[in-house]
């Protein structure tokens, strides 16, 4: 497993190279897709773009950003560079899909990336939970943690998180969203 780290900016995490098949849920995904008629997405630290790929082959317009230059440069899909830690990014879609990226941002940036998740009808992320190991994992916190900050963006806990775990753990392979993952809707 090779690790994509930059050196220089540590500070924005970093990622599996050829994806992290812990962050695929593809299940879930079409479960989404389907029951929120999702037709446009954005994937919030995407690394190389293998979700939003796989979002696009569904027929979604699909886009994702992400804060190293060498995940744009061996990108599988179209996606764009951005620096979450330098300030929100503005989309407006049906869905905003974060996974494994929460943990990453500095509590004093926090704002930019839950402004960028509120660009969604529909927010699905994880997060990393306290005492949780990792590269960079500065802010690992309670799911309640994320509750509060998107419910002051207007977004609701949709009903039913274990559901969306359930169909999350159907998948071939285990994957981060079925310990934490959270969907809220725009209330």
């Amino acid at each position: 497993m090779y690790v994509v780290v930059d050196k220089s900016r540590e500070d924005l995490g970093g990622n599996i190279r050829h994806g992290d098949a812990n962050t695929f849920a593809p299940r879930l995904w079409r479960y989404l897709i389907e029951r929120f008629a999702v037709r446009s997405m954005l994937d919030v630290g995407c690394g190389e773009g293998h979700a939003v790929h796989f979002f696009a082959r569904q027929g979604v317009l699909a886009h994702g950003i992400d804060g190293l230059k060498s995940n744009i440069d061996r990108a599988v899909a179209p996606i764009a560079l951005h620096d979450i830690l330098q300030g929100p990014y503005y989309m407006p879609v049906d869905l905003v899909w974060s996974c494994e990226v929460a943990e990453h941002i500095d509590p004093d940036k926090v704002d930019h990336f839950v402004d960028t998740l509120a660009n969604g009808k529909v927010v699905a992320m994880t997060h990393a939970v306290p005492g949780q190991g990792g590269h960079h994992h500065v802010n690992c916190q309670p799911s309640e943690y994320w509750v509060d900050l998107m419910q002051k963006r207007g977004f609701e806990l949709a009903r039913s998180q274990q559901f969306y775990r359930e169909i999350a753990r159907r998948d071939e392979v285990p994957n981060y969203f079925a310990t934490t993952g959270l969907v809220f809707t725009r209330a």
